[in-house]
């Protein structure tokens, strides 16, 4: 296993979003791609911000507003695997000490 990942959106203006009938469109512009996503991949983008975070400090970010199952650390992680893959946002390793 490799390092530690952290997480962060991609850079300013890279995603243009529109909301519609309960899914969120996101409009890729480096690769002109828009893509449909549905919960929980919104509510997870949305919890991110410029600045990296591991999906710890994420799933406490959003276990403040959601009930998030037993397995939610795993569920994370392969949705932020999803969202990165989509390049919606951006995986980094990060050092541990």
């Amino acid at each position: 296993m490799g390092e530690p990942a952290i997480w962060c959106r991609c850079n300013e203006g890279e995603i243009l979003l529109r909301q519609i009938d309960g899914l969120m469109l996101a409009y890729h512009r480096p690769s002109g791609l828009t893509h449909m996503l549905a919960s929980p991949l919104p509510e997870i983008w949305g919890a991110l911000d410029a600045e990296p975070v591991s999906a710890e400090t994420l799933l406490e970010r959003l276990s403040a507003h959601y009930d998030l199952g037993k397995n939610a650390l795993a569920e994370l992680t392969a949705h932020l695997e999803e969202l990165a893959a989509l390049g919606l946002i951006r995986e980094r390793a990060c050092a541990t000490a």
